[in-house]
């Protein structure tokens, strides 16, 4: 009970549905109620009228009374609808197969009879003889309940089609509703969502339009955010580049050893500082996805794109003495910008260079399905334990206890590469070597 009280107060649609339903079978059973009273008087005054028309025909001599009773033959073969006629001489002794009560007046009377009710007209004839007319009363109850199942058996039929009409006609209604939250539910980019309330009825639209002004505020608050990250970066890249030649310079200059090493350290701060800038620039044209500013989409091929960022990369997993190498290559084609589809597979594969240690190994496969591509990135380093695999795509999140360098950026802006794709990623613990990860990008073939 307490599950359906709670089911009821979470879902509009179950309980229209409900009430809908309830509504209809409490009009029905009314309406059964009063079809059978209605019936129970209609067959009521049919019995009475039945048997004055019998008194009648006594009265007028048809029927004499030669015998003190008369029994008619039965009516539709039913042997309780038999119609008694008695003649109630003058002063004479009550018949005993049909026993009467003295002294009754003329009119209606609903009497027990050898055990039966009987609906019995007593009624006056000439020379004191009284005629009684009497039926079974069960005979009326029949009809009754007759007439009453014929009203009665269609609209059982109906109901539970009309239980079903309602139940389709509430879930018809809501289903502007559950398209609009599916389309929701597929939005890409945020910033750029706004609720379609053209098919949503009426009385839902002041909703729609609040949560589309909630959306727009959300979007301005968002693109304020990104251009203030493009800016800065943008601010930050020139001073940064002066700074690296000036570095330069003065380490082409003869130092002190110490001084040597203190330069080292800064130029190698400056690199990281370099990198992160360059990293925020790109994750700002990731999430920017300014139709008017980014190329077109085309057929490209995966393998050309993958090889070369192998080759780009290639120098970084030697100097680390790791076995970078292609298990499987299907080729296919996908419709993206070669841009990025290279930025998101050189920042997956920097990522695994970077943390798989030296001497490790890393593979790389493509795999053509009937509808998708799958790239694969497996390493042998320590891989992302299964409940930050979700974390490890948030700006600038790093593991604690990873000693490696790095923004936090790469795989926001791998995640970013993709929705704009229309592709995914998923991350997974490898299978192929003891420890490491295992990075799976699906794209849709063209």
């Amino acid at each position: 009970m307490e599950s359906l009280k709670k089911r009821l107060s979470e879902s509009v649609q179950l309980r229209l549905s409900l009430v809908l339903c309830v509504a209809v079978g409490s009009i029905a059973l009314l309406s059964g109620v009063l079809g059978f009273l209605s019936a129970w008087d209609e067959a009521h005054e049919l019995q009475d009228s039945s048997l004055q028309q019998i008194a009648s025909l006594a009265k007028d001599g048809m029927l004499t009374p030669g015998n003190s009773s008369f029994i008619s033959p039965p009516l539709q073969d039913e042997e309780g609808s038999r119609i008694v006629v008695h003649f109630i001489m003058p002063a004479a002794a009550p018949v005993a197969d049909f026993a009467l009560p003295a002294q009754l007046e003329v009119g209606f009377h609903t009497l027990k009879v050898n055990q039966q009710r009987y609906r019995v007209l007593i009624e006056n004839m000439a020379g004191g003889v009284r005629i009684a007319v009497a039926q079974r009363a069960s005979v009326q109850e029949s009809v009754a309940l007759s007439s009453a199942l014929r009203t009665l058996v269609p609209f059982g039929i109906l109901f539970p089609v009309l239980l079903y009409l309602i139940a389709d006609l509430v879930k018809k209604i809501f289903r502007p509703i559950r398209q609009l939250a599916a389309e929701v539910d597929q939005q890409c980019d945020s910033a750029s969502m706004s609720l379609n309330g053209e098919t949503i009825p009426r009385e839902i639209q002041p909703f729609i339009t609040a949560i589309n002004r909630l959306l727009q505020r959300s979007s301005d608050a968002i693109t304020q955010q990104r251009r203030f990250v493009a800016d800065a970066a943008h601010e930050l890249r020139s001073p940064l580049t002066a700074l690296m030649l000036q570095s330069e310079r003065l380490a082409s200059s003869e130092l002190p050893p110490e001084s040597q090493h203190r330069l080292s350290n800064l130029r190698a701060g400056m690199e990281r500082a370099s990198w992160l800038v360059e990293q925020l620039l790109t994750l700002s044209r990731a999430q920017s996805g300014e139709a008017g500013v980014l190329p077109p989409v085309e057929r490209t091929p995966v393998f050309a794109v993958v090889k070369q960022v192998i080759a780009d990369l290639h120098p970084l997993a030697e100097h680390k003495a790791q076995d970078l190498g292609v298990l499987s290559i299907r080729d296919a084609v996908v419709m993206v910008r070669p841009s990025d589809l290279y930025t998101a597979l050189r920042n997956l594969l920097h990522n695994a260079i970077q943390y798989t240690p030296e001497g490790g190994c890393i593979d790389i496969a493509i795999e053509q399905h009937p509808r998708q591509v799958l790239i694969t990135i497996e390493d042998s380093g320590p891989g992302v334990p299964a409940d930050k695999h979700h974390r490890v795509f948030d700006a600038f999140y790093r593991m604690e206890g990873n000693d490696a360098n790095g923004s936090g950026l790469g795989l926001s802006i791998v995640h970013a590469m993709l929705v704009r794709m229309q592709g995914e990623v998923a991350l997974s613990a490898t299978t192929r070597f003891p420890s490491g990860l295992k990075v799976s990008v699906s794209l849709p073939l063209a």
